[in-house]
């Protein structure tokens, strides 16, 4: 090659460099000065409202421009409002995400006309924990473990999501005995209806949850933990049961898997669809060097957060999964909720 091919070489990979510069840079004028509002789907000072404002004073960090990222309550049974909201209204440049629950996956497939979206076309920026649900119950309760549930009654409060369609999922297919009362705003207002004796448990609560908002009553045994939902034992809990190994065939452990399998990204973060490249891979790359952060993982550990975070491109290959659920183990499902 000759000096003026080199030159041409040199002088095309110089404005390639300049380019990726201005890249950057236009994202950091983009976000410089400007706020990042979170809407979180439950109340305050719930599991999903303690990961969301613990997370964000240290996300505005690692975001180019280092906007503001603002924490707003959009309560709602399993924050449908803001994955509504998300998918329909918020703007398509990454000014309003929203913090919900997992199962909205899954509630897209089974109730199409009020989870009005296809969880395929969000951004999902990334998750904070691999989590597992549990049942609780207050000491006093007439289920202390799993296997009395198929002999006793046991009320449990319900606040939208795992409150309300595990212990139902598993009445419908395992045959145990839970009374759900649904309507309460969030866990917190559960655990304070269990507190004064209106509920006598909760059908599903992440451990991480439970380890931030009820330690005090795990330290004095005034609640116990009945069973766990993951897909395989939390080893943190080896002597709470565990609820998938109770079905007895193929298709019932399917119907499980449909509504379990969205533990897998406990504490998601969503854009909306058509949120341009740049922003949503500056999102995603934001939010898992966050989850690495040393500050961060100081601060969550003193709020008794565990933090097991999986990338935004990881949960959507999951999603892809769990929209090829078999059409009949979704009309069964389907049918439990209807």
């Amino acid at each position: 090659m000759g000096i003026f091919g080199i030159g041409r070489m040199t002088a095309v990979l110089c404005l390639l460099a300049l380019g990726g510069q201005a890249t950057a840079q236009t994202l950091e004028e983009r976000f410089a000065g400007k706020q990042i509002k979170i809407l979180i789907g439950s109340s305050a000072g719930g599991g999903y409202d303690l990961f969301a404002r613990t997370i964000a004073p240290h996300w505005s960090r690692h975001m180019p421009g280092h906007p503001t990222f603002v924490p707003q309550n959009m309560p709602g049974p399993m924050s449908l409002s803001v994955a509504n909201n998300i998918f329909t209204l918020a703007p398509k440049d990454g000014s309003v995400i929203g913090a919900v629950n997992p199962q909205i996956a899954s509630e897209a497939i089974l109730n199409p006309e009020r989870a009005r979206f296809d969880a395929r076309k969000f951004v999902w920026i990334g998750s904070a924990l691999r989590e597992t649900q549990v049942m609780v119950a207050r000491a006093d309760a007439p289920v202390t473990s799993f296997e009395q549930g198929f002999e006793k009654e046991m009320i449990l409060g319900g606040s939208g999501g795992a409150t309300d369609t595990f212990p139902k999922l598993v009445n419908a297919i395992l045959g145990t005995k839970f009374k759900i009362v649904m309507g309460y705003p969030g866990t917190r207002e559960v655990n304070i209806a269990m507190e004064r004796g209106e509920v006598q448990g909760i059908g599903g609560i992440t451990w991480a949850s439970i380890r931030g908002t009820m330690a005090q009553q795990l330290r004095d045994k005034s609640v116990v933990l009945v069973g766990q939902y993951g897909r395989e034992k939390n080893p943190e809990l080896p002597n709470v049961p565990h609820v998938p190994s109770f079905a007895k065939t193929p298709e019932q452990q399917a119907a499980l898997r449909l509504l379990f399998a969205t533990q897998e990204f406990g504490r998601p973060f969503i854009a909306a669809p058509g949120t341009p490249a740049d922003i949503a891979e500056a999102l995603q790359s934001s939010f898992m060097k966050t989850m690495q952060d040393p500050a961060f993982l100081a601060e969550a550990k003193k709020r008794g957060l565990d933090i097991d975070p999986l990338s935004g491109p990881d949960i959507q290959a999951l999603i892809e999964q769990i929209y090829q659920t078999a059409p009949d183990t979704v009309e069964r499902v389907r049918a439990v909720f209807k």
